[in-house]
Formats: structure tokens, sequence, C-alpha cells
């Protein structure tokens, strides 16, 4: 190689190097807010089928005891209070997971959580005298007749103001559920530290606290302390909607009565 061809070979300059790191950096932050919203879309999947599940349980736990069970609370140890359904201590708590034998991932408190390390919030009807936790011969369901029986848990596709009702029948979906199961997604930890979010989610989470356990995570949860929950579509928190993460489920009480009249709880 001649001295004249040495002299040609340049290196890359600033500029060059510049530009080069700018098209890297493109690429690796698409790469990796893709890979992070995979993630995410894997978690709330994982979580809905998580739901699913313990609506199963719940109408097979109505099939076989003839009523459904009273939400866990932070000192439960994961069962039902009382232990015994009627007069249930929250009507909104935690699912007791282990009074269903439900399998999965429990906090210090044996509070049944979900793929983000929240406690999975139930709600129970407190209708016809609590008829719904209560058993037959003690004012259960079948003592007060399908015909009577009305549960009293919305479902709205908006935040309510009002306490135990949707803002107008327009954003009712549903008036009537005997049950409601909740995820508070990702941000739910907030609702554990009372960080404020959207109206919509609080609405959800609610500003009541529950007492802490202080032989477990000592921590005080909030859970509603209304009758009136909002269920919609994902939203994030750079979208003109706001954040909502929430996953929620929850069945007409014609599928509970169905189930238990099969399995002969209901005439």
């Amino acid at each position: 190689m001649s001295i004249k061809n040495i002299k040609k070979q340049k290196g890359f300059t600033l500029i060059e190097i510049a530009v080069v790191l700018v098209i890297v950096g493109i690429l690796l932050g698409s790469f990796i807010g893709s890979l992070t919203q995979r993630i995410e879309t894997t978690q709330r999947n994982n979580t809905k089928d998580q739901l699913e599940d313990i609506k199963t349980a719940l109408l097979g736990f109505a099939s076989a005891k003839g009523r459904l069970p009273c939400p866990a609370i932070a000192t439960s140890d994961g069962e039902e209070d009382p232990g015994v359904g009627g007069t249930c201590t929250r009507q909104h708590g935690f699912i007791p997971g282990k009074t269903l034998g439900i399998d999965g991932a429990y906090n210090r408190d044996n509070l049944l959580i979900d793929v983000w390390g929240n406690p999975i919030r139930y709600s129970v009807t407190d209708s016809n005298s609590n008829a719904f936790t209560s058993l037959a011969g003690s004012g259960g369901m079948e003592d007060v007749g399908m015909d009577l029986l009305s549960p009293n848990l919305h479902i709205c596709s908006g935040d309510s103001t009002l306490t135990d009702d949707c803002e107008t029948n327009a954003t009712t979906l549903i008036d009537n559920a005997p049950f409601v199961v909740l995820a508070l997604g990702k941000d739910g930890s907030a609702f554990v530290t009372g960080v404020v979010s959207s109206a919509d989610q609080i609405e959800n989470a609610g500003e009541t606290s529950v007492s802490a356990n202080s032989a477990g995570e000592n921590l005080a949860y909030t859970v509603t302390d209304g009758n009136a929950f909002v269920s919609k579509s994902y939203s994030s928190a750079d979208s003109a909607a706001g954040l909502f993460d929430d996953l929620i489920i929850w069945v007409s009480p014609y599928i509970l009565y169905s189930r238990m009249m099969e399995a002969d709880q209901l005439p």
C-alpha cells in the first residue's frame, strides 16, 4: 500500500458517530418500549385468566354451599370473615383464597395477590338482609325466594359521584350483580399507600382504610365503601382518558341462580 493511499484513509467524524448513536438509541428505545408493552399485555391477560378462575371458584362454592363466601380481611388469614358466612364483617374486602382453595401467590397477610403483587378485591351484595352469604334456613337465598332476591352491586362505564349507583341508565352496565372481583392493575400498590389516582380508579379502590395486620404486611389497605364500580377499556396515563388499568369481573345473578339450581341449592 502506498503512502498516498494510507493518507486517504480516515476514521468516522464526530457527526457520523453521533448520527449512528441516535439511530441505535431510537432502535433500542423502540425495542424496549415494544418489549415492555408485550410484558404488560401478558400480565394483563394472565390476570384476566386468574379472575376467571376465581369466578369459577365462587360459582362452585355457591353450588356446593348454597351461598356466596364473605370477603377476607387483612387479619382473617386468607379465609372468609366470618368463616360461617351470614352477615359479613365487611361487604367489600379481599378474595378469601384459602376458603376457596385457590392455588396462587399470597402475601404475608395470606391475601391472594395478582401478578403485580396486589391483593385481589372482592365485594359481595348485602341485599335481602345478607341472604346471598347466608345458609338456607338462616335467611339464605332459598328462604327469600328467587322472585324477591335483589342483589345491589352496580357496574358503570364511567365514574359515579353517587355512592351506590351509576350516574345514568346510559352508564349502567349492570345494576344487580351479586359479586364483583377486582384487580387494581399495575398501579394497584398506590392504593395501599394512599396515592391519589384517577376518579374512575378511586371509584373501584375506594378510600376506606382496612385495619393493618401487625403480624403480616402491616399495611392499611383501602377498599371501596359503595356499591358502584367502573369497568371500561384500558387506557394509558398519557392518553386523553387518563390511566385506567383496573380489571373487573362479575356475573349476572341469573347465572348464579342457574348454577345453584343445577346443584339443587335453589328450587
